[in-house]
């Protein structure tokens, strides 16, 4: 059974959402949207409704973008509904401003709005992508069981991996790979929270954001989480510590491909910035 999903919309270009409105309905099934033109408007929406996910323009006529932002993160503590922000400027200096950790992907509107609708279905459908990103990736898991399931994901879908059955490890491959001579730095962490030894996930995103100073561009983090982490205190605390988005396990594949793809897009569009 497909679950509906919602979504909303907020451009100051009435015309624009009216458009792109009508290609999502018509392009994926069981989804609704609601369209605002306004960020406080947005915000009022956001009260009344829960949504699966949110997009929004860049340029907004009454409030800054990366005001905004934090107004829907913290001042709302809605954290765990992905945000896109679409925009026709420079992308390395959009990435520059916004306060990434806040933000799951970020979209050039001159690629146009048919590639949008297909972006914004990778974030709604359980379907597996037309094209997978292949990349890079340091995989730590305490569980033999999942990892095995994950690791044969990853691998069936083309990604190179090394395995950390903890933080501590995980975090020594990390320093030889961004501040020694590693041939092909990794692409994405992908980590569980609860994880056996002195550190938790949580204590080695930290590491990773402050400690050696990677921003969520240079390095994506995807966490996954089990049904009792599910509460607004631990995703509040997941994301603080630099996660850019989170899974729940069981891990379906068609959704963890997907999402990795957003975060490896990301990373892509970082490389090209500052190659």
């Amino acid at each position: 059974m497909n679950i509906p999903k919602k979504v909303l919309l907020i451009d100051h270009s009435s015309t624009a959402l009216a458009i792109i409105s009508r290609l999502i309905i018509q392009e994926i099934d069981h989804v609704t949207v609601d369209i605002q033109t306004s960020s406080i408007a947005a915000l009022d929406s956001l009260k009344l409704e829960k949504y699966d996910l949110i997009t929004m323009s860049r340029n907004l006529p009454d409030m800054e973008c990366e005001k905004f932002i934090e107004k829907i993160r913290i001042d709302m503590h809605i954290r765990h509904t992905p945000i896109i922000v679409i925009s026709g400027q420079n992308m390395g200096a959009l990435e520059e401003q916004v306060a990434c950790h806040y933000v799951n992907g970020y979209f050039d509107k001159n690629l146009g709005q048919e590639k949008l609708v297909e972006y914004i279905k990778s974030f709604l459908t359980v379907e597996l992508p037309s094209t997978t990103r292949t990349g890079n990736i340091l995989y730590v898991e305490d569980s033999p069981t999942v990892a095995q399931v994950v690791k044969s994901m990853l691998t069936k879908h083309g990604h190179n991996y090394l395995f950390a059955s903890n933080a501590e490890e995980a975090l020594d491959h990390l320093r030889r790979s961004f501040t020694g001579s590693h041939i092909q730095p990794f692409d994405l962490l992908l980590t569980d929270i609860q994880l056996e030894g002195h550190m938790s996930g949580t204590d080695l995103m930290r590491e990773v954001r402050h400690g050696l100073g990677l921003t969520p561009e240079q390095l994506p983090i995807l966490v996954t989480t089990s049904n009792n982490e599910n509460n607004d205190k631990i995703l509040n605390q997941i994301f603080a510590a630099g996660a850019n988005d989170l899974l729940e396990k069981p891990v379906q594949e068609a959704l963890f491909i997907a999402r990795m793809n957003n975060l490896l897009r990301l990373r892509h569009q970082y490389l090209i910035i500052n190659s």
